[in-house]
């Protein structure tokens, strides 16, 4: 197992990648907020997934960002 986050005042993300005996790797995925926690456990495919609907996020948050800027 591997793992990588950081730790932050409001919360924590941390992802793990998981081996398991058959061979097919998982991601796991831990989250904790003020609201709560969250867990999930992820095949490789629903990990891309959930890469490419936060890199919309982020372009979707940096264009709002910028558009204020003029």
């Amino acid at each position: 197992m591997q793992r990588s986050g950081d730790s932050r005042a409001g919360g924590l993300v941390v992802t793990y990648l998981i081996s398991d005996a058959l061979g097919s790797p998982m991601v796991g995925v831990h989250v904790t907020c003020r609201a709560g926690n969250a867990w999930a456990e992820l095949s490789l495919p629903q990990a891309a997934q959930l890469v490419e609907h936060l890199r919309g996020s982020l372009e979707q948050a940096a264009g709002q960002q910028g558009a204020g800027d003029e």
